[in-house]
């Protein structure tokens, strides 16, 4: 696999005890999750211990993985929706044209990684020893989530696996959605509209994000 790639924003953080580390994979709930372990009292780690620490046999690290292709798009969307360059606004109407547009796609296919938000989730573990990981809620055929509970009782019991106390384990909404921001939600829409239209779009996707997927194989679930 590849070298490790680092988030910006705390890019691991370490239980009060050094047992345990959580991973960040951004757009995967890192949000929620650093402050449920900040309020637990988890350390952000510094950049220059980030490989050392993945790399240990016997610190236990968790990552939350998401459906690649849900992921991409979510990350797509948020890249182009608040771009980072200040003051800088996006023709969203000239953006609706470029996604009808087949050859802006193949410009997509051969840069899908745009940022933090899109960079493959297997670059975040790379070789990592003893990982584990939570799966996020995927969203059906319908764009609807089945279950949303579900994640959230995960991770309320891997909390309390690694010491530290939760009160979310009853929640069902879904963390940062898509339609909290008008602009995200639009190009979000106009992707999914797209697939739906060119089934194509989501396979050539898919198939850049083999080794994403693989990761649902290669490491294990957690369960208490």
């Amino acid at each position: 696999m590849a070298n490790f790639f680092r988030p910006k924003n705390y890019p691991i953080m370490v239980s009060p005890n050094l047992e345990h580390a959580w991973v960040n994979i951004p757009k995967n709930c890192s949000s929620f999750i650093q402050k449920v372990l900040d309020d637990n009292g988890w350390i952000i780690v510094n950049h220059d211990l980030v490989d050392s620490i993945l790399s240990s046999s016997s610190i236990e690290k968790i990552v939350v993985l998401r459906d690649p292709l849900q992921r991409w798009i979510s990350g797509f969307a948020e890249s182009c929706g608040i771009p980072s360059v200040p003051n800088l606004k996006l023709d969203l109407d000239k953006l609706d044209e470029l996604l009808e547009n087949n050859t802006f796609w193949t410009l997509i296919y051969n840069n899908l990684v745009m940022c933090d938000h899109t960079e493959y989730q297997h670059r975040f573990i790379a070789n990592g020893k003893n990982v584990k990981y939570i799966k996020l809620q995927e969203k059906d055929k319908t764009n609807n989530i089945n279950d949303p509970n579900r994640f959230y009782k995960d991770f309320s019991k891997y909390i309390k696996y690694t010491g530290g106390t939760s009160n979310f384990s009853h929640w069902n909404t879904i963390i940062n959605p898509v339609d909290n921001d008008k602009n995200k939600s639009r190009i979000y829409n106009k992707i999914i509209s797209m697939m739906e239209q060119d089934p194509s779009i989501p396979f050539e996707i898919k198939d850049f994000h083999q080794d994403d997927y693989e990761l649902f194989n290669n490491l294990e679930r957690f369960t208490v």
